[in-house]
């Protein structure tokens, strides 16, 4: 089997166990069935919104490489359902500002743990020269 195959098939395996431990993780924790209840692009668009601290409508369009209003739409859907808050600029009140509210930042962090949860069990299995190794190329992989 050629080296890219056998890449292929542990990332679906991790992709699958990783999906199965953050199901397992959101039934456990009171809130996470919410989580249930979002797209990935809405779960991407948290994330980035997190990330940015308080971007506007128009970076996030350019992080997403999508128009304004595509992003209007996703924010808003957040918005309604108590994920974010909208604040005006003070340099320009034309300008409004997106932050996840505490419901949001909630929603983050449940999430969080469960990807911190599959780490355990994935480094549960590794050695800990293994578990060196694996750090230092994962790291070599995502520079």
């Amino acid at each position: 089997m050629a080296t890219e195959d056998l890449i292929v098939k542990a990332i679906n395996i991790l992709s699958d166990e990783m999906r199965l431990c953050m199901r397992k993780h959101k039934e456990q924790v009171p809130d996470g069935k919410e989580l249930f209840n979002l797209s990935i692009t809405q779960l991407h668009y948290l994330h980035a919104i997190k990330k940015c601290i308080t971007p506007t409508i128009t970076e996030l369009a350019e992080i997403f490489g999508v128009q304004k209003s595509t992003v209007t739409v996703a924010v808003n859907k957040l918005l309604q359902r108590g994920f974010l808050e909208k604040t005006a600029s003070q340099s320009d009140l034309r300008v409004v500002h997106v932050s996840l509210s505490e419901k949001g930042k909630r929603l983050i962090e449940i999430e969080d743990q469960g990807y911190y949860q599959f780490a355990g069990q994935v480094i549960q299995s590794l050695t800990e020269v293994e578990k060196t190794q694996f750090v230092k190329l994962l790291h070599k992989i995502t520079q």
